[in-house]
């Protein structure tokens, strides 16, 4: 190829969109080549970059390495010539964007201390708004998915509007009524499901959550279609329109014991009175027992949280925004985990979350990421410099284990990120879980 053809060529990538490159399939992604358009793509922040990386691995935010090494492993495993790569760089005004790298395999190798690796021509776009997009969907899925747990038990779904309860095909086959019920409200105070000594109960909880009441949880005995009677604890929520206002309820009903008159001592739920989380002692009865049922594959995390220089800022707040601050954090736990998760305020400014059957461990190292990205965003007043901080400290659990050494675990992590004091941050405790 003449010099005339290579300048050509360089031109004409220079103008298409996105970069260019041609990189080695090591565990750095060595970077044998790339335009131009591929650094300005990435905006590498030069006070800490003097010099073009000479790695993809070199370009990764910190918070994705997991990640980016679970894609490298994965893409060494292909069959075919393809390439696939998803990360986040971080730029220079603060803000992350989602990189896409594709490629295919050349017939070229790259020699590296004796071993050879394939060569793969690759684009890089910004993907960053189709990324968004992804993450919303992906937080719906995890709502579907928490349902299915849901519906190992009795899962129900009742839609405000049209009156309307459904519960699971389970319900049909327990007690050998229809899974859907329309004009329930009529129907509840005649209904002979319930035990007739519950059912004032179960109608005063109703009218409780139709006048505002956000969650519910109760106990009351039913009729199975075997002529049983049976204990159920039933746990229900509010759900919220867009517009912020209820359009239907969900929750479920748990078995507690299906001898008559013979109820199971089941601990009592208590929430507390500022954030409207778990207490201390609740929150550690369901984790204590979460772990000690959990399937020897299942894999969990436990987040313990220390919300810092919350007792100045919290004066600031009241009196400029009207809120408190650990209410604000409060909310910002419930919005970010699901609500099969448990969620409680240990202390003063101490939370603690417990995430039960997570997909992988990037689950564990997003929602801390999230967590410190949602509470620094909480406040920014131009007068007041020390903002809200929060620490975290994560442990990893796979199959059972004790409660007090997984605390003891996550506790060691939460001193290591309290040592960052200018921000929030977090440490993962991070056991080998191939057990």
């Amino acid at each position: 190829m003449s010099e005339n053809q290579t300048i050509n060529i360089d031109q004409m990538l220079s103008v298409l969109p996105g970069g260019f490159l041609r990189i080695a399939l090591d565990d750095e992604l060595t970077i044998i080549y790339a335009t131009d358009t591929f650094y300005n793509l990435i905006e590498m922040d030069n006070s800490k970059q003097a010099k073009p990386p000479k790695s993809i691995f070199k370009t990764v935010y910190s918070a994705d390495i997991i990640y980016y090494t679970q894609q490298i492993a994965a893409g060494k495993q292909k069959k075919d010539n393809q390439f696939l790569l998803f990360y986040r760089v971080l730029q220079k005004n603060g803000e992350l964007k989602w990189i896409m790298i594709n490629g295919s395999k050349t017939d070229e190798v790259y020699q590296k201390q004796n071993k050879t690796y394939p060569i793969y021509f690759c684009i890089a776009l910004d993907v960053s708004e189709h990324m968004i997009d992804y993450r919303k969907l992906e937080q719906e899925l995890d709502y579907h998915l928490t349902i299915l747990e849901l519906s190992k038990e009795l899962f129900f779904e009742y839609v405000i509007a049209t009156d309307t309860l459904t519960f699971s095909e389970l319900f049909r086959e327990v007690f050998g009524k229809e899974s859907v019920m329309k004009d329930f409200s009529k129907k509840l105070e005649k209904t002979k499901l319930i035990h007739a000594d519950d059912l004032p109960g179960v109608i005063r909880i109703y009218k409780s959550m139709m006048s505002g009441k956000k969650q519910a949880r109760i106990e009351f005995r039913m009729t199975t279609k075997d002529g049983d009677i049976a204990w159920y604890v039933c746990y229900a929520s509010i759900i919220f329109d867009d517009n912020k206002n209820p359009f239907k309820v969900v929750g479920k009903l748990s078995i507690i014991c299906s001898k008559q008159g013979d109820k199971k001592a089941s601990p009592e739920v208590n929430f507390d009175s500022l954030t409207r989380l778990y207490t201390k002692d609740s929150a550690e009865d369901m984790i204590v027992d979460s772990m000690l049922n959990q399937d020897s594959e299942a894999i969990s995390a436990l987040f313990l949280c220390e919300v810092r220089n919350y007792k100045g800022l919290n004066e600031v707040v009241r009196i400029v925004d009207g809120e408190n601050v650990l209410v604000s954090i409060a909310g910002v736990l419930k919005r970010l985990f699901r609500r099969t998760d448990v969620i409680g305020r240990m202390g003063l400014g101490d939370f603690v979350v417990y995430m039960k059957d997570i997909r992988s461990e990037r689950n564990a190292y997003e929602k801390a990421e999230y967590i410190c990205r949602e509470v620094n965003n909480l406040y920014s007043y131009d007068y007041n410099k020390n903002g809200v901080i929060i620490s975290i400290g994560v442990v990893l659990i796979k199959g059972q284990t004790d409660y007090s050494l997984a605390f003891s675990n996550a506790k060691s992590a939460l001193v290591m990120a309290k040592k960052d004091s200018s921000n929030s941050s977090f440490e993962i405790f991070y056991p080998s879980l191939n057990k």
